[in-house]
């Protein structure tokens, strides 16, 4: 990790770019959370003005500048559209960090779930987070030039990533296998693919007394079947021991469902919401395994990436629930 002064001068020159005109930056520190990304939290003075701001950065190793280019296109529209996201800055040195104003709440799903005063918040979250889902799946995609859509039909295009990133990884994983064979066997209706968060789920999500904030944490936005975000949004890994509220650890699906249709005017299925619930157990059990093959392999050391990688169970014993 590079040392706070050298991060410091390099905003403090970005900034000053971006600005037009010189900045200081003040209170640099770094925050937790983030289990792929760095997180700084600084303040820009700009004419005497403190603009409270967040560095999210690639840990060295797994940088990645085109996607940080398409995290920051996509907050871009999101934000223009009016979707409830902090509004970007700037990319941040050679690309592999983005910068954009600081918000206010709380991320934590344990104070979310449990605290009495996010009651009232649980109960709007359900609804807030349909509107907020709707909104970013009717940002145009052409505004979001570096976002392709699927080459065909959404659903199959994901299964298709799946299967290619398993075989990449090249572990046996039956049970990943049969979710797979099922989710071939259970297409929905294609749908016209949209811009999707990819990773909207409680953890991601500020929040604070009176519902949500803002989605955070986009590196993983692309375009696909807009049910795919209600789909990762209800897998029960995201209901952090709220089992019985299958979304988020707060709502039903069929409130979901019902407020997605109230926002966007077009019905949505539980067919299509169980289709994409397995697609998402079977994407983490994935991603689970892509986190401990950066571990394992020397690529970025981490025991937060090697804890992961041991939850591959997890959405394994769900989707065998789900499809059984």
């Amino acid at each position: 990790m590079p040392e706070p002064e050298e991060i410091r001068e390099a905003l403090k020159a970005r900034a000053a770019h971006h600005f037009g005109r010189p900045v200081e930056i003040d209170g640099l520190e770094p925050l937790l959370g983030g289990a792929s990304r760095e997180l700084w939290a600084f303040v820009a003075v700009v004419d005497g003005r403190r603009q409270e701001l967040v560095l999210r950065r690639d840990p060295e190793g797994v940088e990645d500048p085109a996607a940080r280019r398409r995290e920051l296109d996509a907050l871009t529209a999101a934000h223009r559209h009016g979707v409830p996201v902090p509004e970007p800055l700037w990319l941040h040195g050679d690309g592999t960090g983005l910068v954009m104003a600081r918000v206010a709440g709380e991320t934590i799903p344990r104070r979310l779930l449990r605290d009495e005063r996010y009651a009232g918040a649980r109960a709007r979250l359900t609804e807030q987070l349909a509107a907020a889902a709707a909104a970013l799946h009717a940002v145009p995609l052409d505004e979001v030039a570096s976002v392709e859509a699927p080459a065909g039909p959404p659903a199959e295009a994901a299964i298709v990533g799946l299967e290619a990133e398993l075989d990449r990884i090249g572990e046996p994983h039956p049970a990943l296998e049969l979710g797979l064979r099922w989710l071939r066997s259970h297409l929905p209706e294609p749908r016209s693919p949209c811009l999707l968060h990819g990773d909207f789920r409680l953890g991601n999500l500020m929040v604070d007394e009176e519902g949500l904030v803002a989605a955070l944490d986009w590196e993983l936005v692309h375009a696909g079947d807009p049910l795919e975000d209600l789909g990762w949004l209800c897998i029960r890994s995201w209901r952090f021991g709220n089992d019985d509220h299958p979304v988020a650890g707060v709502g039903s699906r069929e409130a979901l469902l019902r407020a997605y249709a109230t926002a966007t005017g077009r019905d949505a299925t539980a067919e299509e919401l169980r289709f994409w619930e397995v697609a998402g157990n079977v994407r983490w059990g994935v991603l689970c395994m892509v986190q401990a093959q950066l571990h394992l392999s020397g690529a970025q050391r981490s025991l937060e990436r090697a804890a992961i990688g041991r939850r591959t169970c997890e959405p394994e014993w769900d989707l065998l629930a789900m499809i059984g």
